[in-house]
């Protein structure tokens, strides 16, 4: 679990926006009131006393009529593969349980402190967990080979546009054929493709993040330039980085 930002919020009808192709999931607990989202032209409702996850990858717009407070989570939940694998849900997911440990998180988000931010991130877990459950997701149980699981690690240890076929296969010992082979069967996508979806989403977290320039981020990837970031970057969420970054988002 990644646990990227969290908080709390009391919200009224000035608060609304829209989100694009979101990099990660959010996870909110909505305290009072209600607000709505807007997914492919239907409104859902988001009702006071209930825990809801919009998955990542999910574009929409939000807003609230009248008061709503609550927390919220921009979090990753990693499978082996290093995607997260609420990236799969289609639709936003619901758990009416959990408000005991709403409380709790919401006393907890008054310290700062190492051992309340691991008391959060168990809790979080803990409602992710029973999420899951009450959705009945099925979580795949891929077991990948062992060429996959070291070009995986390879790959998130040295992430980069300079990252090469060639040089990872030679990092893992492996042949470039085999290399391709496993990468297309297990994870059904290509060796660069793979890349490009884990580069693109990171640089999408970070401007998110609030804290990275765009020249750093781009920079940190090891694109050539700003103008190639900016175009590979509009490929997958539809915006430049520039415009991502101006998008007002909790």
């Amino acid at each position: 679990l990644e646990l990227l930002n969290c908080g709390s919020a009391v919200l009224d009808s000035s608060w609304k926006g829209k989100v694009i192709c979101s990099p990660v999931s959010r996870l909110y607990f909505v305290k009072t009131g209600s607000f709505f989202l807007i997914i492919n032209g239907e409104r859902i409702e988001l009702f006071g006393g209930n825990w809801y996850l919009v998955p990542s990858g999910s574009s929409y717009e939000y807003g609230c009529e009248g008061e709503t407070s609550q927390l919220f989570f921009h979090l990753n939940l990693l499978g082996a593969e290093n995607i997260d694998i609420f990236e799969r849900q289609s639709s936003v997911l619901t758990l009416k349980e959990g408000f005991n440990e709403a409380e709790e998180i919401g006393a907890l988000l008054t310290n700062d402190d190492d051992i309340s931010a691991l008391n959060i991130k168990n809790l979080v877990m803990k409602i992710l967990l029973n999420m899951i459950k009450e959705n009945e997701i099925e979580l795949k149980n891929s077991k990948y080979s062992p060429c996959v699981i070291k070009a995986i690690n390879h790959i998130n240890k040295n992430l980069s546009e300079n990252l090469t076929i060639k040089g990872i296969a030679n990092a893992i010992y492996v042949s470039e054929s085999t290399l391709t082979k496993h990468i297309r069967r297990e994870l059904g996508t290509t060796v660069n493709g793979y890349i490009d979806d884990l580069i693109l989403t990171r640089a999408a977290q970070m401007i998110a993040d609030g804290r990275y320039s765009l020249s750093a981020i781009s920079n940190r990837f090891g694109f050539c330039d700003q103008f190639y970031f900016s175009r590979k970057f509009k490929a997958k969420f539809g915006l430049t980085p520039s415009e991502y970054k101006k998008l007002r988002d909790i």
